[in-house]
């Protein structure tokens, strides 16, 4: 197990992702060990600061996984997380970091064999990035 400062961060959303990882682990599918799996009641409930605060706290990426478009609990949190998570890749561009360390990803509760493959191409993506207080 890696450190949980080094591990990706993926906020999920309990009404989507956090069932389909439940449902994953029922299936006997694995999750990649780098992830820690942050139980949120929405993921529009995730600001642009706990975003950017994971990172400098050695987070080598950020996912927020929500509903899928129209299915959000809350109805727009989904929407407001993905326009969030396009706020704060661009910000990263802007300061010269790379955006590829956050992502934004849409998944319903019987999504489980496609939250473990988005888990898995993450962190082959992110996990060879350094710590973002590394980068210039």
């Amino acid at each position: 197990m890696t450190n949980s400062q080094e591990q990706i961060i993926a906020f999920c959303c309990r009404h989507s992702a956090r069932r389909a990882a439940d449902r994953a682990t029922l299936e006997g599918l694995a999750l990649p060990g780098a992830v820690r799996l942050v139980n949120v009641p929405c993921s529009g409930r995730i600001s642009m600061e706990l975003i950017l605060k994971a990172l400098e706290d050695g987070a080598p990426g950020v996912l927020v996984l929500g509903c899928h478009p129209g299915a959000c609990h809350h109805l727009y949190g989904s929407d407001r997380a993905r326009e969030r998570v396009t706020a704060v890749r661009q910000r990263l561009q802007e300061a010269g970091l790379n955006p590829a360390r956050v992502a934004f990803a849409s998944l319903g509760p019987d999504n489980a064999a496609d939250l473990a493959r988005l888990l898995a191409d993450f962190v082959e993506s992110s996990w060879v990035l350094t710590p973002l207080a590394s980068e210039p």
